[in-house]
């Protein structure tokens, strides 16, 4: 029904060199929203349409500020570019989001991860995730040759801000990758691939699957590949790793993205004393004449 619209707005992203992730996500919030609004045309559709939809989503359906400023740039996307509508933001305007601090596990509840996975490649996922604090998108679009050996590096290509950076590669997690390449010597254009049929490029709605269903055998809450990423940064910043490092090898241009990690440690707290705790030093200094 609403296939030129579609294909509009996939010419629109391509021609703007957005990620396929962003497509898909534009995608599925349209729908929504048509769908919502019931809508046979989408050329009427009007300003207070959209601000209407945000409403519902965050007073009746509990939507977190994050979720609805998703939703605001997608319908900002389509109102510009696809329907050729201007866009006020004062008649729609985003949410100033509420922060909540990553979650992270123990080292332990990771290794538990990975001696609970019985395939030798989701073994492999999850240290590599971990060890090398790789998004998900990132894991799964490594080629073979992303691999360095050599070096102990991982190069990650086409991230999530078009910028390509390094990171660092462990020894367990190259011995398992090591163990999983013999055991399915595969020709493939992608290092992680499905295990049956057409050996496919993984993709990360079953890596996410995987890793909550290898979490709840463990016992490990709230299991997810960005929760392996979180730990990945709070353990480096743990160890005294110096946070402009951190930030090349997670790929984030913003600093403040990594410096989000620092109050999630709390070995970086441990050691610091609140100044209500410091000496008061007393000043030196002649006594009054009728204090002798």
């Amino acid at each position: 029904m609403y296939e030129e619209y579609f294909d509009k707005l996939k010419e629109e992203c391509l021609i703007r060199n957005r990620t396929d992730g962003t497509l898909q996500t534009y995608t599925l919030c349209i729908h929504k929203f048509l769908e919502w609004k019931h809508c046979n045309n989408p050329e009427e559709l009007s300003l207070e349409d959209a601000r209407s939809y945000i409403y519902e989503l965050r007073t009746n359906q509990k939507k977190s500020t994050q979720y609805c400023n998703c939703m605001n740039s997608a319908l900002k996307f389509f109102y510009r570019f696809v329907l050729k509508k201007a866009w006020d933001q004062d008649a729609v305007p985003r949410m100033m989001n509420d922060v909540t601090l990553p979650r992270v596990t123990e080292l332990e509840n990771i290794e538990k991860m990975i001696d609970t996975a019985t395939e030798i490649r989701n073994k492999a996922i999850i240290a590599l995730l971990y060890s090398s604090g790789l998004r998900i998108s990132e894991l799964c679009s490594l080629a073979p040759s992303d691999i360095y050996k050599s070096t102990m590096q991982v190069h990650v290509r086409s991230s999530k801000n078009h910028c390509d950076h390094w990171t660092i590669l462990s020894q367990r997690a190259l011995d398992l990758l090591t163990e999983y390449w013999k055991s399915y010597p595969v020709k493939r254009e992608y290092l992680f691939v499905g295990l049956k049929g057409k050996h496919e490029q993984l993709k990360p709605s079953g890596v996410q699957i995987m890793i909550k269903k290898i979490g709840n055998e463990c016992g490990v809450d709230h299991a997810h590949p960005h929760l392996l990423r979180h730990c990945f940064a709070s353990h480096m910043i743990e160890q005294g790793v110096p946070l402009e490092i951190i930030q090349a090898m997670m790929g984030h241009r913003d600093a403040d993205s990594t410096h989000r990690y620092i109050h999630v440690s709390n070995k970086t707290l441990m050691g610091i004393k609140s100044p209500l705790d410091h000496p008061v030093r007393k000043k030196r200094g002649r006594k009054k004449k009728n204090e002798q």
